[in-house]
């Protein structure tokens, strides 16, 4: 049977993935060499699952409802951009994120690396830093131009609040990843 590509994310809502999408077209405009990430497909990663069996994916579902993360709703604010590993030589550009209680995000990301490490996903090796993909960069030298417009016309804050977070199927096709959720968890 084939394998199962997932991961688990916080959803963001329509209006926000307007918002990053009128401003992905403007940058567009400025920088070739990156692939920007489609406004339908925009999310806050938590947890990249990756390939799994399809009974593997069920526990994972499983296993993902049983976190006792009982904290309520909670808001996230996306401001910033920034990029990994860095401005000069980005390879992934993204917005920040900031939550309000302030460990939060990484609280819910600990507590699903804890559970999926229990039935045997391997844990993430470098830390959580909570941020939204936005582009990721195939090729290009002189970037000076994009931090500049970014400095002149920074992505305007954005909060919202955030009730729960999915487990999330990627089907990786010619014109892009087709995402199909599994689950959603509520977190109150």
């Amino acid at each position: 049977m084939d394998e199962i590509r997932s991961f688990t994310a916080i959803e963001l809502p329509p209006a926000l993935k307007d918002e990053i999408g009128r401003y992905i077209v403007d940058l567009k405009k400025i920088q070739r060499g990156i692939k920007w990430v489609k406004a339908e497909n925009l999310h806050i990663t938590l947890k990249f699952i990756g390939e799994q069996s399809p009974a593997l994916t069920a526990d994972i579902t499983d296993a993902l409802g049983t976190i006792d993360f009982n904290i309520g709703k909670f808001t996230v604010t996306v401001a910033e951009t920034g990029a990994f590993p860095n401005k000069r030589r980005p390879r992934v550009i993204w917005l920040g994120l900031k939550a309000d209680p302030e460990n939060v995000l990484t609280d819910l990301q600990a507590s699903i690396e804890k559970k999926l490490e229990n039935i045997g996903i391997e844990r993430e090796k470098r830390p959580f830093s909570a941020h939204l993909t936005i582009g990721r960069v195939k090729f290009g030298e002189n970037f000076g131009r994009i931090w500049q417009y970014i400095e002149k016309y920074p992505f305007p804050p954005f909060s919202f609040e955030v009730d729960s977070f999915a487990h999330i199927k990627s089907l990786l096709q010619k014109h892009g990843a087709q995402y199909t959720v599994l689950k959603k968890y509520s977190l109150q």
